[in-house]
């Protein structure tokens, strides 16, 4: 899970490298292209003023700049700049403005969208996308605050250097609304785009993508350039409403944002030159104006919303998933680690039984073989007494030899068992913290590697638990191999320690020791994370102290922590409650049990940092 959302974080993090900013071709380039688009939208945009003042009804190319810089950050600022500020000058220089006027404009759309831009890295950061309801909004918040305060400049401008007799309140209302709905209308398209380039959709999307924008710009064609009676009840925007939902439901962003864009040029080329719905001839051209803006603010608003709204549960559902997909795989690899654990244990086991029970075979076979011989010998006719008494000492010590080694593999047996019916049957139950430890250490010992000296064990012998011994088990395994596999994995020698303390009435702390290679401070921060290991080339796969800490804190009831020095040795220390949470009763350790059940011990855990 940590790894898909830094995945996540990182793809929404990059930006298109389009333009490589960190030289100046690439911010020459940058900038003639910026000039060029501003000034390609912004003389489509002076077709239409409002009078008599004179300011554009619709300006997409305040999108332009403020979504370009909202894509490329703060490196991008300066090309974006002069290019806006150029792009300006040209285009109104080109109509009726002088040139004193066409300066002061360009560099309130400059600043326009560089506090736009500016607003949403403060708030916002890199990565800025549309797939949330929040980001539009903050988006809208932007624009808002970026418009207002450029259109205090653009109508200043207007009052001193075109001598406008309108009121200064009225144009800065006209700048405001035109600039906003250019930023709210172009930059979402642009911004999408670049996430699309970012994180490409699959051929599928892109196809069912493009078709529903070119059906929705075939019904807004009919609904917008047609007049009709249920137009003129309903308006066009709800006609467009179904296949607005449909592409937000359906496809990311960037096609809703490229249909609300669609619908919107739709809105104003027909508002410009009288066609269709808002070019009825009955309605006066600030009534008409009036409609396309409304109509132009309700589409995009309405379409980045429902986008927002459907992404972001599409993103849900994908982190669900990989959450659950995440899980599963983890109790798959954990399952397999405790299966690994009790491959060796048994391992371990067999060569330990096979020393007893070999020299048992041999003894037995021996004293048959004695038997028979003597049986001969009385067939053959009278014994004599020193034959028959050495015959009766050579039994009397193969039987001494088959009673030591027989105990000595049913001890052996009698741990594996005990052990192992803990961890399998996982019950609580009351048991002897001294007894216990040594069972698990008898049935671990076998599987270490030779030579290795004995793990020293401090423990009196009046701590009785009421807990889960198999748990235990499972802990106090984990750390044994640990320290064997990461501790020691550089030299043979080395020892460990166990050591339990009765802190009060109600808790007792066990601290197992080791003074192996011990654990850098970086890793100490991690040791408790899954699967963080610093030999995962070595086939680990650091499970082991997660483990450990899960079954420490949730089902021992108690709390763990590491204490390391690198170079000379680690101690996990273990607070556990005498008396485990839950209302689980106990079960006396004499009490019927079955043997036939087992589970592994996890052999991963000291967060494999040594």
């Amino acid at each position: 899970m940590s790894d898909l959302a830094a995945k996540v974080t990182k793809i929404q993090q990059e930006r298109p490298a389009a333009f490589d900013l960190t030289t100046w071709v690439g911010a020459v380039t940058l900038t003639f292209a910026i000039a060029i688009a501003y000034f390609i939208a912004a003389r489509l945009s002076l077709e239409l003023l409002t009078k008599p003042e004179g300011v554009a009804v619709f300006w997409p190319a305040a999108g332009v700049s403020a979504g370009a810089l909202i894509v490329l950050g703060s490196r991008a600022r300066w090309p974006v700049v002069f290019g806006t500020v150029a792009a300006t000058i040209l285009a109104n220089m080109l109509g009726d403005r002088n040139i004193w006027g066409a300066v002061f404009f360009g560099c309130c759309n400059a600043f326009e969208a560089a506090l736009t831009a500016w607003l949403i890295d403060r708030y916002h950061g890199s990565g800025f996308t549309l797939a949330r309801p929040n980001n539009v909004m903050v988006l809208l918040g932007a624009a808002t605050v970026g418009t207002a305060m450029s259109g205090i400049g653009g109508a200043v401008a207007f009052k001193f250097f075109h001598s406008a007799t309108t009121p200064i309140w009225v144009t800065w209302q006209h700048w405001f609304a035109s600039d906003a709905l250019g930023i709210i209308v172009v930059a979402p398209l642009l911004i999408e785009f670049a996430s699309a380039i970012r994180d490409r959709p699959p051929a599928a999307e892109l196809l069912e993508g493009a078709l529903t924008v070119a059906m929705l710009a075939l019904v807004s064609a009919l609904a917008i350039f047609l007049r009709s009676d249920l137009l003129a009840n309903v308006g066009p925007v709800a006609v467009l409403f179904a296949p607005l939902l449909w592409l937000a439901a359906r496809c990311r962003p960037v096609f809703a944002a490229a249909a609300a864009f669609t619908v919107s040029l739709s809105i104003v080329w027909t508002t410009t030159f009288g066609i269709g719905y808002f070019g009825n001839p009955t309605l006066s051209m600030d009534e008409r104006i009036a409609a396309a803006q409304v109509s132009i603010l309700l589409v995009t608003i309405g379409a980045s919303l429902l986008a927002a709204l459907f992404a972001e549960v599409r993103d849900k559902r994908r982190v669900t998933e990989a959450a659950l997909h995440a899980s599963e795989t983890q109790r798959y690899l954990i399952e397999n680690e405790r299966l690994a654990a009790l491959g060796r244990l048994v391992a371990g086991v067999a060569h330990e039984l096979n020393s007893p029970v070999g020299i048992s075979l041999t003894v037995a076979s021996t004293l048959a073989q004695r038997c028979a011989k003597f049986a001969n010998q009385i067939s053959s006719g009278p014994v004599r007494r020193s034959s028959f008494t050495a015959f009766v000492d050579s039994n009397r010590d193969a039987a001494n030899q088959l009673v030591a080694n027989l105990e000595r593999a049913g001890e052996l047996i009698q741990a594996f068992k005990q052990v192992a019916v803990d961890r399998s049957l996982a019950d609580r139950r009351n048991f002897d913290l001294r007894v216990a430890t040594e069972q698990i250490v008898a049935s671990v010992t076998p599987g270490l590697p030779k030579p290795r000296n004995p793990l020293d064990l401090n423990i009196p012998s009046d701590v009785i638990m009421d807990s889960y011994p198999g748990a235990y088990g499972q802990v106090l395994t984990n750390l044994i191999f640990n320290a064997v596999t990461h501790g020691f994995a550089d030299r043979s020698g080395g020892t460990m320690s166990l050591e339990a303390t009765r802190v009060g009435n109600d808790f007792v702390e066990v601290i197992f020791s080791d003074d192996g290679a011990g654990i850098s401070e970086d890793s100490q921060r991690h040791v408790f994370d899954p699967f963080f290991t610093t030999r995962r080339a070595k086939g680990s796969t650091g499970l082991g102290l997660y483990i450990v800490h899960n079954l420490v804190t949730e089902q021992l009831g108690g709390r763990i922590k590491l204490v390391s020095v690198l170079g000379k040795g680690t101690s996990i220390i273990m607070t556990l409650p005498i008396v485990a949470d839950g209302a689980d009763a106990p079960i006396s350790a004499a009490g019927e049990m079955n043997h036939d059940q087992s589970i592994a011990l996890p052999s991963d855990a000291k967060g494999e940092c040594a």
